[in-house]
């Protein structure tokens, strides 16, 4: 079971690599990030079948299966470097006016928050 994450290394928006299980090494883009779980959705990863009866809840009024992605432990996603496009620790930085960056730990490239993930 995934832990809470006070200040996760993701965020939404972000294209992250897999590095453990069944999808390993397949990039993807994060739909949403969730600290208190310590999950995060990502865009054609981990998508499963829903069989869903008709008139159920949610669901399309006819029933049948539903593809959906289904969320990852953070602990299992790597964020890719802008500047070599490869798989990256994330640090934080302090800069001189007092605002919090993410920096790339292997090009030393301050990593920007995705435009979508604001």
């Amino acid at each position: 079971m995934p832990q809470a994450v006070s200040k996760p290394h993701v965020v939404t928006g972000d294209t992250v690599v897999l590095r453990r299980g069944k999808e390993k090494g397949k990039r993807g883009l994060v739909k949403s990030v969730h600290p208190k779980d310590g999950t995060a959705v990502v865009e054609g990863l981990n998508v499963v079948k829903r069989h869903t009866k008709p008139g159920t809840a949610g669901a399309q009024q006819g029933g049948g299966i539903i593809e959906k992605e289904k969320p990852i432990p953070l602990s299992a996603l790597m964020v890719i470097d802008p500047k070599s496009d490869r798989p990256t620790r994330v640090r934080r930085m302090r800069q001189q006016d007092g605002t919090t960056v993410r920096v790339s730990v292997k090009s030393g490239e301050q990593l920007l928050v995705p435009a979508k993930g604001r």
